[in-house]
C-alpha cells in the first residue's frame, strides 16, 4: 500500500511469494472487450494501470484495472504499464520536451502519453502499432488530447528513426532524495550500476524444502527452464513460466522467494545449534517461515494481518509444513516464553524490490523512511527482549537504505550491550546489479548461558 495512507505495523515482505496464488483472469475469446473507441485493446487498461499508481494506488492495487482483460491482453498491458514504471523519469523528461503543458493526471491522456513512449523506446514495438493501438485507445474524456496524443508520440518516433532521442539515462528514473542517499553511501558507480539494474525484470527464484529437493529438481527439470543453482536451496529460473504449472508445486516442494531475502533463515538456521524454538516477526505471507519450518525448527510465525496470515496458512498445507501462528500487533504482543532465536524481517521502504515493485519509486520519501526506522527500531527492542541468553536475533529489511540496515543496527547494538554482532557470520549487503534483490541481514548473539 502507499505510505501516504498511514504506515502498517506489518512488513510486507517476500513479496515475490504472492506469485504463487495465482491470478484469476478471464479467458474466453469476448472476455474484456466492449464496444465504443478506447475500449478495445489493452493500451487502454494499460494506461489506467498506470494513472491509478500516479494517484497513488500500489502495482497490486491497481491491477484491477487489467481484470477484465483475457489473459493476453493482461499480461501485455501489464507488460506496458511496467515498462512506463521502470523509465518514468527518462519518459516524463522527453515528454516535457515536446510538451508545454502536460494533460492533467486525473485525464487518462497523461498514462496513455507514457505508454505510448514506453512501447516505442524500452519495448521494441514497431512504431505503427504502438501508434495506432495508444491514439485508438483515447476514449470521449480524452478527446481533446487525442491529437496531441498523436502529434508527440510522432514526433518521438521520428526522433527515433533520426537518432536524436536523447541517451537513456537511468539515474532519471530515481527520486532525487533516494539518488543522493544512494550516493552517498555506495558511491557514484555503483549508485549508476543500480539504477540500470532496475529497468529489468527480476528473475524467478524457487525456494526449496532442503538442498537435496533442489539439487533432484534441477537435475530433473533444470535445462526446460534454463535454471541454475543460487543459493543451496535455491534455483533460478531465467524463464519466465506459471509456477502453478511446475512439476512439484502442486506437491509442495518449493515456494517463490528471491535468494537474497532466503539467506537470512538460511544464516540464522546454520548458527543454531540443531533444531530450536524460533518466532518469525512479521512473518506473512511466510517464505521465512517455511524455511525454518523444513529445517526442523519449531515456529511461531506472527504478523498483524488476518488476511496474509491465512495465505501463511494456505503456504504451510501446500507444503505440509507445521508452524503456530498467531494474529498480533509485536508492539503489543507479550511473548509467552523466550525463543532460541528470533527472526525480525521489519517492515521498510522496500525498495531492494524495485524491480518486481517500480510502483515504489513513486510512493516512497523520505519522511516516509524516517518513520518507518522509528518503528524499526521498537520492533527491535521488543524483539530482543524474547531472546534467550545465548540466543540469535536475526534482522533484515528488503531495503536498500543504510539507514534501515546499518545505522539501524549500529544504533541497537549501542544501546543493547547485551547483544553482539555473530562471529561467525557478518552482516550481508545484497544489491540489484549483483541480479538480487536488495536486503541487508544481520544477526546478533545475546550474551550469557543458552
Amino acid at each position: 500500500m502507499g505510505l501516504a495512507g498511514g504506515l502498517p505495523r506489518w512488513c510486507n515482505r517476500d513479496m515475490s511469494s504472492q506469485a504463487q496464488e495465482p491470478r484469476k483472469t478471464s479467458s474466453g475469446p469476448n472476455k474484456g472487450r466492449h464496444k465504443g473507441r478506447g475500449k478495445t485493446n489493452a493500451r487502454r487498461a494499460a494506461a489506467a494501470l498506470l494513472g491509478a499508481i500516479m494517484r497513488g494506488k500500489t502495482l497490486d492495487e491497481a491491477r484491477d484495472k487489467l481484470s477484465d482483460l483475457n489473459d493476453r491482453e493482461r499480461n501485455l498491458a501489464d507488460a506496458i504499464g511496467q515498462a512506463a514504471l521502470r523509465h518514468y523519469g527518462e519518459i516524463e523528461d522527453l515528454l516535457k520536451s515536446h510538451i508545454k503543458k502536460m494533460p492533467p493526471r486525473n485525464s487518462l491522456a497523461q498514462p496513455l502519453l507514457f505508454i505510448g513512449a514506453a512501447q516505442l523506446l524500452y519495448m521494441n514495438v514497431p512504431a505503427h502499432a504502438a501508434l495506432h493501438e495508444t491514439v485508438a485507445a483515447t476514449g470521449r474524456r480524452e478527446q481533446p488530447y487525442r491529437g496531441l496524443i498523436n502529434a508527440v508520440l510522432r514526433n518521438i518516433a521520428r526522433a527515433q528513426d533520426s537518432g536524436t532521442v536523447p541517451v537513456p539515462d537511468p539515474l532519471a528514473n530515481i527520486p532525487d532524495w533516494l539518488r543522493a542517499n544512494w550516493k552517498e553511501f555506495y558511491g557514484a558507480d555503483k549508485t549508476m550500476a543500480i539504477a540500470a539494474s532496475l529497468a529489468h525484470a527480476p528473475p524467478l527464484d524457487l525456494c526449496f524444502k532442503n538442498p537435496a529437493a533442489a539439487k533432484d529438481w534441477l537435475a530433473q527439470y533444470g535445462g526446460q527452464y534454463a535454471g541454475q543453482s543460487v543459493s543451496p536451496t535455491h534455483i533460478r529460473l531465467t524463464e519466465g513460466t506459471n509456477i502453478t504449472k511446475l512439476a512439484g508445486f502442486t506437491e509442495g516442494d518449493f515456494w517463490v522467494q528471491n535468494a537474497a531475502a532466503g539467506d537470512m533463515a538460511l544464516a540464522l538456521t546454520a548458527v543454531l545449534d540443531g533444531a530450536a524454538e524460533a518466532l518469525d516477526l512479521c512473518a506473512a505471507p511466510g517464505g521465512k517461515t517455511l524455511q525454518l519450518a523444513a529445517a526442523g525448527h519449531k515456529v511461531t510465525a506472527l504478523d498483524i494481518s488476518k488476511t496474509r496470515l491465512q495465505r501463511l496458512a494456505d503456504n504451510l498445507k501446500r507444503t505440509n509444513l507445521s508452524a503456530e501462528w498467531v494474529n498480533a500487533d509485536a508492539l503489543d504482543w507479550v511473548a509467552p516464553a523466550a525463543y532460541d532465536a528470533v527472526l525480525l524481517d521489519a517492515p521498510c521502504t522496500a525498495t531492494g524490490t524495485l524491480r518486481r515493485h517500480p510502483d515504489l519509486l513513486r510512493h516512497r520519501s523520505a519522511a516516509a523512511m524516517a518513520k518507518l526506522m522509528e518503528l524499526q527500531a521498537a520492533l527491535l527492542a521488543r524483539a530482543a527482549d524474547w531472546v534467550k541468553p545465548g540466543g540469535v536475533l536475526a534482522y533484515g529489511v528488503c531495503s536498500l537504505q543504510p539507514q534501515e540496515g546499518e545505522a539501524q543496527i549500529a544504533q541497537f547494538l549501542e544501546a543493547r550491550h547485551d547483544f553482539a554482532l555473530e562471529e561467525t557470520t557478518p552482516p550481508k549487503r545484497f544489491t540489484p546489479d549483483d541480479n538480487m534483490d536488495g536486503f541487508y541481514l544481520a544477526l546478533m548473539r545475546k550474551g550469557g548461558d543458552g
